[in-house]
């Protein structure tokens, strides 16, 4: 006897097979939806950044939830790669909203960073 399966019923095997990967694959696509706000934020590349987000999101939640999604499709279409600092400022300001960011002055003696009344000893 041989082991050797007939062409034709190795076929239909074959396709079985396939059919079943490709069903199985699309279930786990169907379980992994991912959300606009968490690929947005997995972009943002500086601390200014999410800090800009955050302070966006606390004073105008709705405009946050529109920017969330502009920014998912541009960042699903290619148009942009990563999201900095001065980029999320720049749209902020674009969009006429007034949020600034908190600035801290740094200031570094012998290689590290002191505040202003060791700064000046």
């Amino acid at each position: 006897m041989s082991d050797e399966l007939p062409d034709s019923l190795r076929l239909k095997l074959y396709k079985k097979y396939v059919s079943a990967i490709t069903r199985k694959s699309s279930e786990v696509d169907k379980t992994r939806v991912e959300k606009p706000e968490d690929v947005v934020w997995s972009k943002l590349t500086d601390e200014k950044a999410r800090e800009l987000m955050n302070k966006l999101k606390a004073l105008y939640p709705d405009i946050y939830q529109v920017l969330v999604g502009e920014l998912y499709k541009l960042l699903k279409d290619g148009v942009l790669k990563e999201l900095d600092g001065l980029t999320v400022y720049s749209i902020i300001k674009a969009l006429g909203l007034n949020i600034r960011p908190d600035i801290r002055i740094k200031f570094v003696k012998d290689g590290k960073e002191v505040d202003l009344d060791e700064y000046m000893k």
